[in-house]
């Protein structure tokens, strides 16, 4: 041909809409897999190229990332900020390396394995970074038949590529800290257990009340689903029944719940409980209480996660995990703010020196 193909040319050939051209080169889902293939062999015959869905027919890799997260749409809504952060941070890796940003939900890892499929099987995306990995992780089979490049957002149960905070000591410090000013009886508010990072922080609680001589109460540790009305209902069905002066929230969007059920419950925060929250937010810094909290610096974890998936992408060794150093942020919850200097430097000073150096 001596004339540029034009979507027309491609849509006339294999027998569609010019629109159904672009959903198929685009790795759209509403398209028949019979239809993207007689789509996709028209482009390559009439050597249609003029974006980068295209260009992936040749060379066998698309120009896009993609964001897989795999847990309820009402967990993604309620958890906004930590979203946007991550997502500001992939896609400023992504433009800096030349790529594209895809977001993917998905409600369960079943659908996981689907999406994962797709894009293997058509190339719309080159990898995945994948958040939120659990004990069980079905999706590995698919991933590992395909050889699909990812990078976990997150400590997954495999030697597979991920970065993430260490959550074993961002909740041991979380816990030391309340120690310290003298708890001893300290609630925990976990996320669901089926998520490694929910196991980790646990440990890293359960560490925390050892070292300090404590004995652990499973009746202290609350189980909550990743969303602001599951940790109010949580908070508000158990805190009646224990004995606690102080409540570690191990998950940033089950702070605002935790704090409802405590003012229904009139207990008064810092002077009745005491709370420390994972997680930072602008919100933390304006409530009555302004919370204390570990901050995850969550931007740089979608920065660093991105940028590992396209390098390894593009064939560059890299190391099998990137762990990003978290900061203890004191404020009014704890109440203990008027020590905030001396203490919260000591503690983020710790908290660093446990962690790997890490070139942005």
């Amino acid at each position: 041909m001596t004339d540029k193909a034009t979507i027309e040319d491609v849509a006339q050939k294999a027998g569609v809409a010019p629109s159904t051209v672009s959903l198929a080169l685009n790795g759209k889902p509403n398209v028949s897999s019979e239809t993207r293939k007689a789509v996709i062999k028209a482009a390559r015959e009439l050597d249609y190229q003029p974006h980068s869905a295209a260009k992936s027919l040749a060379t066998g890799q698309s120009e896009t990332i993609g964001l897989l997260i795999p847990i309820e749409l009402k967990s993604v809504f309620s958890s906004t900020e930590f979203f946007q952060k991550m997502i500001s941070g992939m896609h400023r890796a992504a433009g800096e390396m030349g790529m594209t940003l895809s977001l993917q939900i998905v409600e369960s890892e079943e659908e996981a394995i689907e999406r994962i499929e797709y894009a293997a099987r058509s190339n719309s995306v080159s990898g995945s970074v994948i958040t939120h990995p659990t004990n069980e992780m079905p999706y590995l089979e698919v991933i590992r038949k395909y050889d699909y490049s990812v990078v976990f957002l997150g400590d997954p149960v495999e030697n597979v590529p991920y970065v993430d905070n260490d959550n074993i000591d961002v909740s041991r410090v979380a816990t030391e800290h309340l120690i310290n000013h003298g708890h001893e009886r300290i609630a925990m508010l976990s996320g669901p257990s089926r998520f490694t990072v929910s196991r980790n922080r646990l440990m890293g609680y359960r560490s925390a009340l050892e070292e300090a001589s404590l004995q652990f109460q499973e009746e202290l540790v609350w189980e909550s689903d990743l969303n602001e009305q599951s940790a109010y209902e949580t908070v508000l069905a158990n805190a009646p029944e224990q004995d606690f002066s102080a409540m570690y929230v191990s998950v940033e969007v089950q702070g605002v719940g935790a704090l409802r059920a405590l003012r229904e419950l009139e207990l008064k925060v810092p002077d009745e409980v005491a709370l420390v929250v994972v997680g930072e937010s602008e919100l933390a810094k304006h409530l009555a209480s302004p919370l204390t909290t570990v901050d995850l610096n969550t931007e740089r974890l979608g920065y660093l996660s991105a940028k590992k998936l396209i390098r390894i992408i593009k064939g560059k060794e890299e190391e099998p995990h990137l762990i990003v150093p978290a900061d203890l942020k004191i404020r009014e919850s704890c109440g203990c703010n008027r020590v905030e200097t001396k203490t919260g430097g000591e503690k983020n000073k710790n908290l660093t020196q446990r962690r790997s150096n890490i070139d942005g």
